[in-house]
């Protein structure tokens, strides 16, 4: 038996007013004809109060925001959203157009879970892990290199391994893509090292032609080669006795100045080109490439056993789109740096600093610092989304593509700015969002760039 219409559509209602998920049914203008009792958790309001209002209105009031709904009817595609309403809960809004046949748009359909249980659950297990980051950090030797930023997980890991390194003679061999800090590294290799207080040498084996790189490394005795010095020249080796000599993108260097560079290694001595007599040395060289060695070492364009002998210690620095924690410290840091150094007073709004933090950056720390300049060297006071090259604003639609940890870390940034927005006080702050005062100072630091 077929049952009635009347009663499949109480038995409908019925569905929808139990619903876990919040539920709120807009006309095409964005109306709301119909919400559940979800709904009134959530924003505070009864049915009666939120039915035949104008979703725009109720964001205004700061009800909620954004409105998937408004983004929905400007688009006519469904829509993934994070929510924050004005009684401090989190929403993730998954919204849908509704077309009649002829195309037309019909309605809107917004489904919300809230979200705010668990983050407050993820913060506290935040602060029993950044407690024992902090116990394990007091034990170590403070890592302060300018320029190198860390606070995510990827590079603590790597820093660890490099005050480890650092107190030993062991070769290292950097790898990573162009602009992510190998520079920085090696400098704080050196500067935890034995050898700190002695020269630190650097040299890209990319910018010198193969005719000279000999010549810089190993130096020569006067009247070795026509146009050379009468006195001769000492190389970057054996003016680094003592020291550190930083090789960087070593990939590059010839076959046979790899040949002298194994021998260096291999007796610690070094001839001059035309010289007669080798000299002793005691230094420590640290490579850096962008390449893949191994395959080089494969194709025959890098020696096998200089390889070896580099790749003691293989340290990888990640791209700076795997460490997205670190872009916002890294954008204080080159901000206040070249304010200072330009008599500027330029502020970065919190919008340009998500554009920044969803960014691909494929140059790296060296892009990042570029662009930072370049938009404080270029306007005034504080730096709007308007203000940034067309390519920074192209972005994928919000949710798209994003991890959980990504996802719940873009919830904890809007609730952190807009709490903070409102109340001015991370004590505040911290007693709205039921977090400890530490933990929402912490937050307000990372996220808030007001401070």
């Amino acid at each position: 038996m077929h049952k009635s219409l009347g009663t499949v559509t109480e038995e409908l209602l019925d569905i929808f007013e139990s619903s876990f998920d919040e539920i709120i049914l807009t006309d095409a203008e964005g109306i709301m004809l119909l919400v559940n009792s979800a709904c009134e958790n959530n924003y505070g309001l009864s049915s009666d109060e939120l039915t035949g209002r104008h979703v725009k209105e109720l964001e205004e009031m700061g009800i909620f925001y954004p409105s998937a709904t408004l983004k929905v009817i400007e688009k006519r595609t469904p829509m993934e959203l994070f929510q924050v309403t004005k009684s401090g809960r989190y929403l993730h809004v998954r919204t849908r157009p509704v077309f009649n046949a002829d195309g037309r748009l019909k309605s809107v359909i917004s489904y919300s879970r809230d979200l705010t249980e668990l983050m407050h659950l993820r913060n506290k297990i935040e602060e029993m892990e950044d407690q024992l980051v902090t116990y394990k950090k007091e034990a170590s030797e403070p890592l302060e290199v300018e320029g190198l930023i860390s606070k995510s997980g990827k590079m603590d890991q790597l820093l660890s391994v490099v005050r480890k390194v650092a107190k030993v003679e062991t070769t290292v061999l950097l790898s990573g893509e162009t602009g992510v800090g190998k520079s920085k590294v090696v400098r704080a290799i050196h500067q935890l090292s034995p050898r700190k207080d002695e020269v630190l040498n650097e040299i890209n084996c990319a910018a010198l032609p193969d005719q000279l790189i000999e010549s810089e490394l190993f130096g020569y005795e006067g009247g070795a080669f026509t146009g050379a010095f009468r006195e001769g020249k000492k190389g970057l080796i054996e003016l680094s006795n003592n020291g550190t000599l930083f090789l960087d993108e070593i990939g590059e260097m010839s076959l046979q100045a790899q040949s002298k560079l194994l021998h260096v290694l291999q007796e610690k001595q070094i001839r001059p080109v035309g010289g007669k007599h080798p000299i002793s040395l005691s230094l420590r060289i640290i490579a850096a490439t962008n390449k893949d060695l191994a395959e080089m070492v494969e194709q025959g364009t890098f020696r096998r056993d200089l390889y070896y002998r580099l790749n003691v210690v293989p340290l990888h620095i990640p791209p700076l789109r795997e460490r997205k924690e670190d872009i916002l410290p890294l954008v204080e840091h080159f901000l206040q740096h070249f304010n200072e150094m330009h008599g500027r007073q330029v502020r970065f709004s919190p919008k340009v600093v998500q554009v920044f933090i969803d960014y691909e950056w494929k140059g790296n720390v060296r892009e990042l610092e570029n662009m930072v300049e370049r938009l404080v060297v270029t306007n005034e006071g504080t730096v709007g989304v308007r203000d940034l090259p067309v390519s920074f604003t192209e972005q994928k639609p919000s949710g798209e593509g994003r991890s959980l940890p990504e996802t719940l870390e873009e919830v904890e940034r809007t609730m952190i700015q807009e709490a903070y927005k409102e109340y001015k006080s991370t004590y505040k702050v911290a007693e709205a969002l039921g977090i400890s005062q530490s933990s929402a100072a912490r937050r307000v630091k990372k996220y808030v760039t007001d401070l």
